[in-house]
């Protein structure tokens, strides 16, 4: 886990911000065998990127990288 993420309480059942521009969602896994966090990246009312991590704030890294990966340098400034 990344120690410079703000921490998402693990008790809520969703959590969202916006990144650069983009939308993050974490949502509880509804699947209760596998559990888990899902996690969505979207921009423009599109949906760029899923995933799922053991942890809240995992995936709350997980979609932070993705972002990283994608954003335009003037995105960045």
């Amino acid at each position: 886990m990344n120690d410079d993420i703000d921490p998402v309480d693990p008790t809520a059942d969703s959590y969202e911000e916006e990144y650069f521009g983009y939308e993050i969602y974490v949502e509880k896994n509804r699947d209760r065998y596998r559990g888990g966090f899902e996690w969505f990246v979207c921009k423009d009312e599109s949906e760029l990127n899923v995933g799922l991590a053991f942890a809240a704030n995992d995936a709350l890294a997980e979609a932070r990288k993705f972002v990283d990966s994608v954003r335009t340098p003037l995105e960045n400034s």
